[in-house]
């Protein structure tokens, strides 16, 4: 009947899509899951960063790949007492591919992070890709995005040109006011 035309290929979608996360998932377990960790472990050792590559597999069909850079002192320390310091620990950022409920992946990476001294810049989503989108070109552009990300995180500069500088200090928001009248 042509009133359960509509339906009837939306309910086709469904099915369909049904089955595509079935081999998603069988896709990740059949071999995606270890390329992706392999081609991470080429990329390290072809770059010479230093990362520890971990997989979570808690959740099966929600299982994770994260490429840690690790922690190191971060170069600051806390005057403790006027004699002691106490030095203050930098998480270098990950980047992580996860499963997601449908089976697709998702790219993402944390930023890096001096603990106690800042707010945690909230994670990146890089990308989601279907498993057959894989490939070590599409790796290495996530790592390429991953590395740009974390440059422009260690180069802070607020001093870019069209960007207005917040200036902080006594009197300096009288001289803010009098540069916009000027």
């Amino acid at each position: 009947m042509e009133k359960y035309t509509a339906i009837k290929e939306r309910a086709g979608k469904y099915t369909q899509i049904l089955e595509q996360v079935v081999n998603y998932r069988d896709e990740w377990g059949g071999g995606l899951k270890e390329m992706i960790r392999k081609t991470s472990e080429e990329i390290l050792s072809h770059t010479g960063v230093k990362a520890q590559i971990e997989v979570e597999e808690k959740f099966e069909n929600l299982e994770s790949i994260t490429i840690s850079l690790g922690k190191s002192i971060s170069g600051i320390a806390e005057n403790v007492d006027g004699v002691n310091k106490r030095t203050i620990i930098k998480d270098k950022g990950s980047l992580v591919f996860s499963q997601l409920f449908n089976g697709k992946v998702q790219s993402w990476m944390t930023y890096p992070l001096i603990e106690g001294l800042m707010q945690p810049k909230p994670p990146k989503m890089i990308g989601i890709y279907g498993p057959p989108e894989f490939n070590e070109d599409l790796i290495l552009t996530n790592f390429d995005e991953f590395f740009k990300e974390l440059i422009e995180w260690e180069n802070y500069d607020d001093d870019q040109p069209g960007q207005q500088v917040a200036r902080i200090g006594f009197g300096t928001h009288a001289s803010l006011e009098e540069e916009t009248e000027a």
